[in-house]
């Protein structure tokens, strides 16, 4: 297949009833209410059709951009990324003994805290593994 190059992009409008042509990404919760039957079930039907388009456009520029490709408004950005330690099974009896069973079905030091508190944090931190983590995001 040959490279598909968009000499220019245009957002999808309806036309009203009056004539008038909305852009889609303008349209309002009462634009949505007005709407008959079928001009709503026409206007789902076109964004299920983008959906399906939407998932296969980003799954190619995130790997384009993993694969050191650059864009102006879709780039990596760094998080900060804790995790637990988890081969360490003197951390997790421990946790068991003073929390109970469920301390150690949660998978993130940051949900533990939500379950049980900021008393948790004395016993996290020294088992804690700091990093960070890409993500793509648009600017």
């Amino acid at each position: 297949m040959n490279e598909v190059q968009a000499m220019e992009t245009k957002v999808a409008t309806i036309i009203t009833s009056d004539g008038e042509v909305l852009p889609v990404t303008q349209l309002t919760s009462k634009d949505f209410e007005n709407m008959d039957d079928r001009t709503l079930e026409e206007i789902n039907y076109m964004f299920k059709i983008a959906d399906k388009a939407k998932k296969s456009a980003k799954k190619e520029i995130d790997k384009r951009l993993k694969n050191g490709r650059s864009f102006s408004r879709y780039v990596f950005k760094k998080r900060r990324s804790d995790n637990f330690d988890d081969d360490n099974n003197d951390f997790k009896e421990q946790m068991i003994d003073k929390y109970g069973f469920d301390a150690v079905l949660v998978k993130s030091p940051t949900k533990l805290k939500e379950k049980f508190g900021d008393v948790v944090n004395a016993d996290v931190e020294p088992h804690l593994v700091h990093g960070e983590k890409e993500y793509a995001t648009w600017e």
